[in-house]
């Protein structure tokens, strides 16, 4: 027993992998799965590919000269979830001159909602990994034990034998530590680009908010030139009685 308590003891992970049995080698290819999307989730996830603050900048220039055609200029060398939200708006207002703000606004939400879904959808992998690999795990340990106690119905373990059950069973749990080794990370790693896309996401809705609230004004001096020069002379008459 002390012989076979040290052989445990020295069984390197290679020997556990290969004591798992077959199920092992399907964790192993969802952890490969797991490290691509965690990488691919790293890109994706970032500060430029979300919200570049130099094209919130830009378009806020560009918003302030009414210089529309350039707003899309800059929208098709950019990818991130910004730019193609404000370039749906700019189209949208393009095709349709007499839309109303109202109209608008229900573009960029609409727009805005599916590059989240498009972020969101990345870190579900995560989560479906998580979740699938315990159960991975608990078949595996099931399929071992049931190898364990067929043996036994059988009378393969006798007398001093029936401690080799309880090295039957102790193999079979390997497939539950695998699953729950490459579940734990896993739902960690889900967790934090959970977090990260949810930080993004408010930031991105204000600067959103910023640029419709800066067409709604512009278009609404365009549509009332006499309400502002109305403004400009109520302005140049205060000064004249501060003079």
């Amino acid at each position: 027993m002390l012989a076979a308590s040290e052989g445990s003891e020295a069984w390197t992970a290679a020997q556990l992998f290969d004591k798992g049995g077959w199920l092992m080698w399907v964790l192993l290819m969802l952890s490969l799965v797991m490290v691509v999307v965690v990488f691919v989730c790293f890109w994706t996830t970032r500060q430029g590919a979300v919200l570049p603050r130099r094209m919130v900048e830009a378009v806020d220039s560009c918003i302030v000269r009414k210089d529309y055609p350039s707003i899309l200029a800059l929208c098709e060398k950019e990818s991130s979830s910004f730019s193609q939200t404000v370039c749906a708006v700019i189209r949208f207002m393009q095709r349709n001159p007499k839309a109303g703000m109202d109209e608008v606004r229900e573009v960029a939400s609409a727009e805005a909602s599916r590059q989240v879904s498009i972020l969101t959808r990345q870190i579900s992998w995560l989560s479906d990994i998580g979740s699938i690999a315990p159960m991975i795990g608990l078949l595996g340990t099931v399929w071992g034990m049931m190898k364990t106690f067929k043996e036994l119905a059988d009378g393969n373990f006798e007398g001093a034998k029936h401690m080799g059950m309880a090295s039957g069973i102790y193999e079979a749990m390997i497939t539950t530590a695998g699953g729950l080794v490459l579940a734990i990370p896993s739902m960690m790693a889900y967790v934090f680009f959970r977090s990260r896309i949810q930080k993004h996401t408010a930031n991105m809705e204000v600067a959103l908010t910023h640029v419709l609230s800066m067409i709604s004004e512009i278009r609404y001096r365009d549509e009332h030139p006499a309400l502002q020069r109305s403004r400009a002379q109520g302005a140049e008459v205060l000064v004249d009685d501060e003079d």
